[in-house]
């Protein structure tokens, strides 16, 4: 080689390590930007999962609560089933024998209203009772009621 093809080697040379610490440079830039961007969304992820835990945490306490809601409504539900069960069989003697009382007060009822009637009349005919008003010399003294 000669000088003059030594020094366009050398100069060559010259601009391809130029060319080369650009392009590492340049390269070295994207990377550190590629990484900086990685650490980002890494701790975009971290708060993420933090929030998540949290969520899950949230959502086992509502959960827990709702279980412990449920545990208590089938107690309940249980005990008045039970209620039910001795309602039938201790009241419900009870509950027929009432509608019998019923009707046995609403025969005597009548009965008395019948007698009261004719107690009226007896009034009437022996004491000479008026039972829409009463005369200022009556000795006698009641209060005119028809039971209904």
């Amino acid at each position: 080689m000669t000088t003059k093809d030594k020094g366009k080697a050398k100069a060559s040379t010259k601009i391809d390590n130029i060319g080369s610490a650009a392009l590492i440079l340049r390269t070295s830039n994207g990377i550190t930007g590629a990484v900086d961007n990685f650490q980002r969304k890494l701790k975009e992820i971290d708060s993420d999962v933090k929030m998540d835990e949290k969520g899950i945490h949230e959502y086992k306490i509502s959960l827990d609560r709702l279980r412990r809601r449920k545990a208590d409504l089938e107690k309940r539900i249980k005990d008045n089933k039970e209620f039910v069960k001795s309602f039938h069989d201790d009241i419900g003697p009870f509950a027929k024998k009432y509608k019998t009382l019923v009707a046995e007060i609403s025969q005597l009822y009548g009965e008395a209203k019948e007698k009261h009637a004719q107690g009226i009349k007896l009034l009437i005919k022996d004491f000479a009772y008026h039972p829409a008003f009463k005369r200022w010399d009556d000795s006698f003294t009641s209060i005119p009621f028809k039971p209904q």
